[in-house]
């Protein structure tokens, strides 16, 4: 029989990682490459008239050069920092739906085990797939788009794109959980089981056959 299936929640932490990657990017440049140099301009004496840039427009672009390599310098030293955000972001995720799996195939082992049946039964499993199927997919794209690196084109975009997958994630996650969740109601229904709800845990017990 089902025996203490405890702990069938989403972490909230996850949604902390979001806050803390979005103030470690407040500062980044939208295109943090390094500066090229400023290349001197030669004087060509045409006899009449000589081009020579003004000082104004030198002391422009020095300044500019001067910015570009003050953000690509912050942008450095906070390197580090995102990637670890977000292989640890990358690491619950993949617990979550490692957790959420488990528990699913051991329900549905119990329940072909207990020989008990109710006609919900497929519904929730098909359920549960779906869901489980989408955590997957969306996992996969969140994994793939956690390259951050100074040196793109966009370092603020990549980090703005993840945080937009990790929000996807979180969704599909939840919904994974309320799919187990489901089924668990059900196995549990069917084998005259009292299951409690909290907010962030599902228990079920019952006494062994």
């Amino acid at each position: 029989m089902i025996k203490k299936i405890k702990n069938l929640s989403f972490t909230g932490g996850v949604l902390a990682f979001v806050v803390v990657l979005s103030s470690s990017v407040m500062g980044l440049p939208a295109h943090a490459t390094t500066p090229a140099p400023v290349t001197p301009t030669s004087t060509v004496n045409t006899g009449s008239a000589t081009n020579v840039p003004s000082q104004a427009t030198n002391a422009q672009s020095n300044a500019q050069a001067k910015i570009a390599a003050a953000k690509l310098k912050s942008c450095q030293n906070r390197e580090a920092a995102i990637d670890t955000i977000m292989t640890r972001i990358q690491t619950r995720a993949q617990n979550q739906l490692n957790l959420f799996s488990t528990i699913a195939t051991r329900v549905e082992a119990f329940y072909t085990k207990s020989g008990k049946t109710f006609a919900n039964y497929p519904t929730l499993v098909a359920d549960v797939n779906a869901a489980q199927a989408q955590a997957q997919t969306d996992f996969s794209t969140l994994k793939t788009n956690s390259n951050f690196s100074c040196s793109s084109s966009d370092p603020k975009g990549t980090v703005t794109a993840f945080q937009g997958y990790l929000k996807l994630e979180i969704s599909d996650l939840q919904n994974f959980r309320t799919s187990v969740k489901n089924l668990i109601v059900g196995v549990a229904s069917a084998n005259g089981v009292t299951v409690s709800t909290n907010a962030g845990s599902t228990t079920s017990t019952t006494g062994g056959n």
